[in-house]
């Protein structure tokens, strides 16, 4: 195994070396600017939203999956049209899903398919 340093590697591979670490700071900087998951950020607790959402982000023909837990990969529990409204956030929030109520249905849904 070769153990060499950066004292002891050519000028070309320092170069390219410290391009990448550039480019991988840079990378990691633009996430944090544009991330748009955090539920901290976007305060989804419940408590200082909405009475109540409506879906968003949902083609026409497709339906807003309530699950019955805060993950894409949990049960199916009920569905909501793409136009539905009158969705009330109960929490907690997990990240961005938030336990919800709709017309007797109670589960978790991603918040960003729901709005004002």
């Amino acid at each position: 195994m070769d153990m060499r340093t950066m004292e002891d590697m050519p000028q070309s591979s320092s170069g390219a070396f410290n391009c990448l670490i550039y480019a991988l700071v840079t990378i990691v900087f633009l996430v944090i600017l544009t991330d748009t998951g955090s539920a901290q950020g976007h305060g989804y607790d419940c408590a200082h939203g909405p009475d109540t959402y409506r879906v968003r982000n949902v083609a026409d023909w497709d339906k807003l999956n309530i699950r019955s837990g805060p993950s894409a990969g949990t049960r199916i529990a009920g569905q909501i049209d793409a136009y539905g409204s009158g969705v009330h956030c109960l929490g907690p929030c997990q990240a961005t899903w938030c336990r919800v109520s709709w017309r007797g249905i109670v589960g978790w849904t991603n918040m960003q398919y729901l709005g004002e």
